[in-house]
């Protein structure tokens, strides 16, 4: 804290000085020539001024003007001494801005505590308005960010939108693309497969000998191929959002043993043991049947496929109360998926290298949608699907599903 000290009377001025000193301030210096008080404030720059306005030359209250000027707006208090006791010099003081007022002479402990008490307001508002600068360049700075993070916003805002704009786009055109393969495709798959049926079948007259064959590569190619462009559309269905499910109490049970029966065919040709187990406590549950026959359809038959001829699948259904589900496990004894492999089988299209396996299970490779299908299905009934495999050992799949109630009828 500077203080500059301006009184004509050198020992006043020197007593001042010297209580002032004592005080540990970081300067107190003073001046008994009044004209030269402006320069002398421009040096030191004092935060307070102790100053007699009885000057015998200059009136004082000029002088403090012309150091408000030298200041140029820098606050500073003011502490005004005169020798006269007069009201009206007093209320001029505190009009011109004097801080304090004292008369001569000077009492020694009073003008200490004046000065204290004057210091310690500056050293209050300055650190106040150090504060204050802090808060406004605080305030400055989250609302820069905040700026900039209302604009990021803005700009995911604009990005979603045209994301959204582009998606809706893009689901017009996969159900337009859809509309075209079950049209284009499908149609036509089917008159090629019902009339390899009929030539199979000789409905139409008798098949030579060497045409046999050949109708039966044709009857088994468009059959695959049907399957494949079901599977296509069926996946494009369920990852679209414009797949439908059909809710309704369903005897799991019953379904399950019944699509298994369907496949007894295809067990029995591969030499492969189908065995079912289904728990006898097993309710009906609200779920989509037609979708729960699909995942068993897709499960099993790919079970049947990678087990060589001499092996087992097993399809057991059993209640889990306790985790709320209703389990269904296929389980076979075929060529195993690797734990590499174990991810890419659940990707379209992802189908497994069985190094290992026998040639006639090697040319069941399919398109590799089956699972993700199975997957997907499983999924949107409110389930999970969970392979547990060894290489050369076999394969289980367990599918979970809710155990949901049916709704009670009206």
């Amino acid at each position: 804290m500077r203080i500059l000290i301006v009184d004509y009377h050198a020992l006043t001025l020197h007593i001042v000085e010297s209580l002032l000193a004592k005080d540990g301030y970081t300067l107190v210096s003073g001046t008994s020539d009044i004209a030269a008080a402006p320069k002398l404030f421009a040096e030191i720059q004092p935060d307070i001024v102790v100053m007699d306005l009885t000057q015998p030359r200059l009136d004082g209250f000029e002088v403090f003007e012309q150091l408000k000027k030298v200041a140029g707006g820098r606050h500073f208090a003011a502490i005004f001494l005169s020798a006269a006791e007069d009201r009206a010099v007093r209320a001029k003081a505190y009009e011109r801005g004097a801080s304090e007022f004292l008369l001569k002479p000077i009492d020694e402990t009073e003008i200490r505590l004046r000065v204290r008490n004057q210091a310690r307001m500056l050293a209050s508002e300055r650190a106040l308005l150090e504060h204050n600068e802090r808060l406004a360049q605080t305030v400055a700075e989250r609302t820069g960010r905040l700026h900039q993070a209302i604009d990021v916003l803005k700009r995911a805002e604009a990005q979603m939108s045209e994301n959204l704009k582009r998606s809706e786009a893009e689901g017009r055109d996969r159900m337009a693309f859809l509309a075209t393969i079950n049209h284009e495709l499908r149609t036509p798959i089917n008159a090629i497969l019902g009339f390899a049926e009929l030539l199979k079948n000789e409905k139409l007259g008798p098949v030579g000998e060497r045409y046999k064959e050949p109708v039966g590569f044709i009857h088994d190619g468009a059959t695959h191929l049907l399957r494949l462009v079901n599977d296509l559309l069926n996946l494009a269905s369920s990852e679209s959002g414009d797949f439908q499910l059909s809710l309704a109490p369903v005897d799991v049970g019953a379904t399950v043993r019944n699509t298994v029966t369907l496949l007894a065919e295809d067990a029995r040709r591969a030499g492969v043991d189908l065995q079912v187990d289904i728990a006898p406590d097993v309710p009906i549950i609200e779920s989509d049947e037609t979708r729960l026959k699909q995942i068993v359809l897709n499960l099993a038959s790919n079970a049947i496929k990678f087990t060589p001829s001499g092996g087992r699948v097993t399809v057991k259904v059993k209640p889990d109360p306790a985790s709320g589900v209703m389990i269904l496990a296929i389980s076979d004894t075929g060529v195993g998926i690797s734990t590499e492999q174990m991810l890419e089988v659940l990707k379209p299209f992802g189908r497994v290298r069985q190094i290992k396996a026998p040639a006639a299970v090697a040319k069941q490779q399919g398109a590799g949608l089956g699972l993700p299908i199975t997957k997907r299905l499983t999924e949107l009934l409110g389930g999970t699907l969970e392979i547990q495999s060894r290489e050369g050992v076999g394969t289980m799949m367990t599918v979970r599903l809710p155990l949901r109630s049916p709704a009670p009828k009206a």
